[in-house]
């Protein structure tokens, strides 16, 4: 007859399985932070294509107007306003007039003054 037959387990470690689960635990974890990264630097350089792409057109829009300003306040353009009765001009009195002159400071006694003496022949 057959003889008893004991009952074989296979052992485990513990210590081993539980070191390869974090192992593969922080392996994934480091895939998944790789992978959302990865996305996101592509979505802010789509967003930064974009903000670019607008601050280029805000540029020439400006430029654009900067040109119609300088056309618009040109001389000849005030001129032929003038002519059409578009502005008005008036002339400026002249007890309007202001006019500034540098003031000319106090001579004191005691002050250095500049002196241009003629040197004599020695």
């Amino acid at each position: 007859m057959h003889a008893p037959r004991r009952k074989t387990f296979n052992s485990v470690n513990a210590a081993s399985l539980a070191r390869w689960i974090v192992i593969t635990g922080f392996l994934a974890l480091t895939g998944l932070v790789y992978v959302y990264l990865t996305l996101q630097l592509y979505h802010l350089g789509d967003r930064k294509k974009t903000l670019e792409n607008e601050l280029a057109s805000l540029h020439s829009q400006n430029d654009v107007a900067n040109v119609q300003i300088a056309a618009l306040t040109s001389r000849a353009a005030l001129q032929r306003r003038l002519k059409e009765g578009y502005l008005k001009m008036i002339p400026i009195a002249e007890q309007s007039i202001v006019r500034l002159s540098a003031p000319r400071p106090a001579r004191l006694e005691d002050a250095v003054q500049p002196v241009a003496n003629k040197r004599g022949g020695r």
